[in-house]
């Protein structure tokens, strides 16, 4: 099947897989895109994104943030983010 594929990709649409990229898994597996895991029943941030979004939190981008977690991910991780902000003011008051 892989080599049916590569070959309609590359005669019809002149498109040519890259061999690391030329991998077949599982749909429950999860598939990596654009810094999510996109399963069959729904997708999640990538742990990595999750760090990163944490350690970059501001004031200024807690709405941008909060609309990513709250599109991409379940409740616990709703909860612990809403923590993640209410540290931040805490820390942002005792600054003033």
């Amino acid at each position: 099947m892989r080599q049916r594929s590569t070959k309609f990709l590359l005669e019809r649409l002149s498109l040519a897989l890259h061999e690391k990229n030329n991998v077949i898994v599982r749909a429950r597996w999860g598939l990596h895109f654009l810094g999510m895991r996109i399963f069959p029943k729904g997708r999640t941030l990538n742990p990595r994104n999750l760090a990163r979004i944490k350690n970059r939190l501001t004031m200024k981008n807690v709405a941008s943030y909060g609309g990513l977690i709250k599109k991409h991910m379940k409740q616990k991780h709703i909860k612990a983010f809403h923590w993640d902000v209410m540290e931040k003011l805490e820390n942002f008051d005792h600054a003033y």
